[in-house]
């Protein structure tokens, strides 16, 4: 496969172990890989975003027979001699004869959209994973990079929080707040809780947020507060 291939394999997690860990040591080594690569994750993360599809019933192994299909299709055209119809372009004045040269019209060419390829079965991923069921934290979770944080307090699990990779994070919370409260998600800056929102059992997505950032979540008043007036159910970094 192509690097765009490999990399597009790498972000669906379809390599072998051996496979991607030479992934990651071409990615250290080579910067604007490593860029295109981000490119391509924030690409599909936006793909999935805009698909936010009501749940709709998918059958059982419909995504396997999808992407073994593209598999197939794209093996076809990989062994096909077909090329599309060309212009034959006109000779040069000086051009040798016919018995000494090959015309470069006659010369198969790969289709124009040969290339998008890589991207179509990325699109088409993605559209499978838009159309399993619509339970957020199972959608963001599934996201290509997508990296997975229990969120932890007291030796008990209150919920779940995924950093996507263009650097949001969705939090979710196991139990919904009172019919009374609200929950409110602070982003700890220098000590200094900064609201990111309130959300209830739906959970909540941040904007961009450093790597390492720490999150806190205190239950407040419906419409939240303008800083925690409970203690934090827990600070955790994400």
């Amino acid at each position: 496969m192509d690097h765009t291939e490999r990399l597009l394999a790498g972000a669906l997690n379809q390599l072998s172990p051996a496979e991607e860990a030479e992934l990651e040591t071409a990615l250290r080594a080579d910067p604007a890989l490593e860029r295109q690569y981000q490119e391509l994750l924030a690409s599909l993360t936006t793909l999935l975003d805009d698909l936010d599809l009501e749940a709709v019933p998918v059958p059982a192994g419909a995504e396997e027979r999808l992407i073994a299909r593209l598999h197939r299709e794209q093996r076809a055209l990989e062994a096909s001699d077909l090329a599309p119809p060309t212009v034959p372009e006109p000779a040069p004045v000086d051009a040798p004869s016919p018995g000494n040269a090959v015309s470069r019209a006659s010369a198969p060419r790969r289709p124009l959209w040969w290339p998008a390829l890589p991207l179509a079965l990325a699109a088409a991923v993605a559209l499978v994973f838009a159309l399993q069921p619509a339970d957020p934290l199972q959608r963001y979770a599934r996201t290509p990079g997508a990296v997975t944080a229990a969120i932890v307090a007291g030796g008990q699990s209150l919920g779940t929080a995924v950093r996507l990779p263009d650097g949001r994070v969705y939090m979710h919370l196991n139990t919904p707040p009172a019919d009374d409260r609200t929950y409110q998600l602070w982003h700890i800056q220098a000590g200094t809780p900064v609201s990111l929102g309130v959300f209830g059992r739906e959970g909540v997505l941040t904007r961009v947020l450093p790597a390492g950032a720490t999150l806190a979540v205190s239950v407040e008043p419906p419409g939240g507060s303008s800083q925690p007036t409970t203690t934090p159910l827990f600070a955790q970094q994400i």
